[in-house]
C-alpha cells in the first residue's frame, strides 16, 4: 500500500514569465508570503454544446474542457514584486511605488509547491494573470492574485509533480 503524503498546508508559489512556444519560465520569482488557508485549485465547468431535435430533444451533447484556475492572497506583498508584475517604478530610496495599472501582461508559468516532501505540486507553463490589491483593518495590506491555466499549443493545461526537498531549498 502506498503511503499518502498530505500535499495541503504549508505551499509557495513561484512564478516566471513564459518562455517562446509556451516553454516554463527558465527563472521563477517567490511570490511572497501566503495568507493562511488562501490558496486553491479549482475548476469550473467549461462551454457546454447540445443538439437538440424537434422537440426540444437531445440528441447530443459535448462538455468543453473545464477551467482551471489557482487562486491565492498574498500578505504585504514587497514592491519589488508587484513591479515585476505590473510594470509599477519603485522610488530610488525604496519607500514608494508609483502605480499605473493592476493589469498583468503577458503569459506567466506557475510553480505550486507543498511543503511536504512527496506531496503533489503542480507546475502550468501558461497562465493569465488576475492581481487585484486590497486592503482591510483585520488584513493590512495584501493582494489576491489568481492563475487562469492556459493551455499550451500542445494541448497541456499542467503538469503534477511529486514534491523533493531540492524543491525547498531557496524557499524563504
Amino acid at each position: 500500500m502506498k503511503k499518502i503524503i498530505m500535499s495541503w498546508s504549508k505551499c509557495k508559489i513561484e512564478l516566471g514569465e513564459t518562455g517562446a512556444n509556451d516553454a516554463f519560465a527558465t527563472t521563477l520569482f517567490n511570490l511572497g508570503i501566503i495568507n493562511d488557508k488562501s490558496t486553491t485549485l479549482a475548476t469550473e465547468d467549461g462551454e457546454s454544446l447540445e443538439a437538440k431535435a424537434t422537440g426540444g430533444i437531445v440528441v447530443a451533447t459535448e462538455e468543453g474542457e473545464p477551467i482551471v484556475t489557482l487562486t491565492t492572497r498574498i500578505k504585504e506583498m514587497d514592491f519589488e514584486t508587484e513591479a515585476k508584475l505590473t510594470g509599477a517604478v519603485v522610488s530610488t530610496d525604496g519607500d514608494e511605488l508609483t502605480v499605473k495599472t493592476n493589469i498583468v501582461s503577458g503569459d506567466y508559468s506557475v510553480k505550486l509547491t507543498p511543503k511536504n516532501i512527496g506531496s503533489i505540486g503542480l507546475k502550468a507553463r501558461r497562465c493569465h494573470v488576475s492581481f487585484r490589491p486590497g486592503s482591510s483593518e483585520e488584513e493590512g495590506s495584501y493582494v489576491d492574485v489568481t492563475f487562469k491555466i492556459l493551455a499550451c499549443e500542445d494541448g497541456e493545461l499542467y503538469k503534477k509533480f511529486r514534491v523533493k526537498a531540492a524543491d525547498w531549498t531557496d524557499a524563504a
